[in-house]
């Protein structure tokens, strides 16, 4: 089984997943809805239609079931199980999907390869009240990138400037940790603490629950 994460908490469930598999190994494990077979088809390219039945293959793995699962997407791409009465985020990037669940509590996730370089667009993104006159290395840049697409999913309602309304302490960097972050919206005004794992696969994972 391909699962390269798997952390189980009382407030919520996360997994990711190496995606080894071929579109027909996920295809005839799922059950999908006439919707989502459309959806499925106008995504044009293959690797990103293989991501995406990977991350709900990856839902049915989280909720050990085989059965079918309603899922839709709200307003502002956020996603959401129709038939399950549970908050969830979902994050995939070239070879590897995760997910996070939580049954009463909001959530967010990303997943980034380490070796993305973001350094030119950073400026976009990070504030000068977080640079502290410093220059970050790549691996900053990415983690504060990352860290800030899970708070950006955890709030969900679109209409957020990562430069403004998303602020990180960059801690000092571990094969895994926690950052202390900040959502500052008139509806959200609020301080979380962040959790990230350097995945042995070359991957940067960070998540939030609220």
């Amino acid at each position: 089984m391909p699962l390269i994460f798997h952390l189980q908490k009382e407030e919520y469930e996360l997994a990711a997943w190496k995606i080894d598999e071929d579109h027909s190994f996920f295809e005839s494990r799922l059950q999908l809805s006439e919707e989502e077979k459309k959806f499925l088809q106008n995504i044009k390219a293959l690797n990103k239609r293989l991501q995406w039945l990977a991350s709900r293959h990856l839902i049915r793995v989280l909720l050990k079931t085989d059965l079918f699962i309603d899922s839709n997407y709200k307003q502002r791409g956020k996603p959401e199980l129709l038939s399950h009465k549970k908050e969830i985020s979902i994050s995939h990037t070239d070879d590897v999907c995760a997910v996070i669940m939580s049954e009463n509590k909001k959530v967010g996730i990303d997943i980034e390869p380490e070796y993305r370089d973001v350094t030119v667009i950073a400026h976009k993104y990070i504030s000068e009240a977080e640079k502290l006159n410093r220059e970050f290395t790549n691996e900053q840049n990415l983690f504060i990138w990352c860290a800030k697409e899970a708070l950006f999913k955890l709030y969900a309602k679109g209409e957020v400037s990562f430069q403004n309304d998303l602020f990180v302490q960059l801690p000092e960097l571990k094969t895994e940790g926690t950052a202390q972050t900040e959502i500052r919206k008139p509806d959200m005004n609020c301080t979380v603490t962040l959790q990230y794992n350097y995945l042995e696969d070359g991957y940067l994972l960070c998540w939030c629950c609220l």
